[in-house]
């Protein structure tokens, strides 16, 4: 295992997985593609236990902000309560969807952590895995990760600078 390429991959998935308008499937693909097989889907799961524990940074920052917030626009906010708050944050880890509706539902109404935490870890191991075998299948030329890469930051750079708030879904 490449240690360096760890510990600079660590902070940028964390980073990624939050409201920083960087998408993480470019730089996941980038760090995994310059090691093994095995060492790529170790990458997958501490990209995922990165994820959630930006979702637990998330719920922290919105409990602040829901205490702050007026009643008035947040109650315009998806409102998810129980068990179903879990399933949808799995179910939107999973999937591409826009993760920041998940954010505006914990905005609402901010759910444990550590249950929404291992929704958020396992939603996205599966994709993020996913993302690794496809990529190593298509056997592009090793310099395609950070193409990628360079291009990902470019894209959500440009969508953050035209964003009226200056914020974007990672």
């Amino acid at each position: 295992m490449n240690w360096l390429d760890l510990f600079c991959f660590v902070p940028l998935a964390i980073l990624c997985n939050t409201v920083v308008p960087i998408p993480f499937d470019p730089v996941l693909i980038f760090f995994a593609s310059r090691q093994s097989p095995a060492e790529a889907q170790a990458f997958a799961l501490v990209g995922s236990i990165c994820a959630g524990v930006a979702a637990a940074i998330d719920v922290t920052v919105f409990r602040h902000f829901r205490s702050r917030a007026t009643g008035k626009w947040v109650r315009f906010l998806p409102y998810w309560d129980g068990w179903r708050a879990y399933v949808l944050t799995f179910v939107f880890a999973l999937l591409p969807l826009p993760f920041s509706v998940v954010r505006l539902a914990v905005l609402r109404n901010p759910p444990r952590i550590i249950p929404y935490q291992l929704s958020v870890v396992l939603g996205r191991l599966p994709r993020y895995v996913a993302t690794i075998v496809l990529w190593q299948s298509l056997k592009l030329p090793a310099g395609s990760g950070f193409l990628l890469l360079v291009l990902g930051i470019a894209i959500g750079m440009l969508q953050w600078s035209r964003s009226p708030s200056g914020k974007t879904d990672s």
